[in-house]
């Protein structure tokens, strides 16, 4: 029985990786973007890679590059990162009935493990399957530890990248290069671009705001008129 046990759990971690496979191209440019910022920042390639493995949030560790990069105080710092990751809060309660019989070390673990990816495949696969919590666990992990390895890796990569790039090559640009890239590519409907562009038209006008205060005031303009416009729209 326990053999039986354990290779339905091994057959769950490899269908987990497999899952993930599709999803893993487009992380790599992003963690060696997030692996070679904080070079450009004056840091070592460990300081990169540590603050990886300390946080493993690839918009939120660009955040907030980017904001140390403007000297911007802690606490605006701690609010965006808080900010940017409020939708694990609701990933996660999605995600609870399947995990709760779970014991609180292991919940803890697959909190941290929790990211848009690993949420996306076990959201479609748990529902549909009759798993039991042990098998549910292994998908979990299985995927969760394929993209931490390849995430960490290209952070490494980016880091040790960074030590031979020359400084006046200015990489500095990358970063809001990149979330662009990441913005533009979800506006999919009037409310996410009538959202993207109050959100655009309140930090641009908050710029001298003292903290930096114009971002956030920029985020939850930009939430708020997303949700009206969502509403008025459903409602018409």
């Amino acid at each position: 029985m326990a053999f039986l046990e354990s290779n339905a759990q091994t057959a769950r971690a490899l269908q987990g990786m497999r899952s993930m496979l599709p999803l893993l191209p487009g992380i790599i440019p992003f963690g060696l973007i997030a692996g070679l910022t904080p070079i450009t920042l004056g840091y070592h390639w460990s300081d990169s890679i540590l603050a990886s493995i300390w946080m493993f949030a690839g918009a939120s560790q660009l955040a907030a590059y980017q904001l140390i990069g403007e000297g911007a105080s802690i606490w605006v710092i701690l609010m965006t990162v808080a900010a940017i990751n409020l939708r694990y809060v609701l990933y996660s309660a999605s995600m609870a009935p399947f995990l709760t019989d779970a014991s609180r070390p292991v919940r803890l673990l697959a909190g941290y493990g929790l990211t848009d990816q690993i949420y996306a495949i076990a959201h479609r696969d748990f529902p549909v399957n009759t798993w039991d919590l042990s098998e549910r666990l292994a998908y979990y992990f299985g995927g969760t530890l394929v993209i931490w390895l390849l995430w960490q890796s290209c952070v490494l990569a980016g880091a040790l990248l960074g030590q031979v790039v020359p400084a006046m090559w200015s990489l500095e640009f990358m970063i809001p290069l990149t979330f662009l890239a990441l913005g533009l590519s979800t506006l999919k409907t009037t409310a996410h671009r009538m959202a993207a562009v109050s959100g655009a038209l309140v930090t641009y006008l908050g710029l001298d705001a003292p903290l930096n205060l114009g971002l956030i005031a920029g985020a939850l303009v930009g939430i708020t008129v997303g949700v009206l416009s969502k509403r008025v729209l459903h409602a018409s």
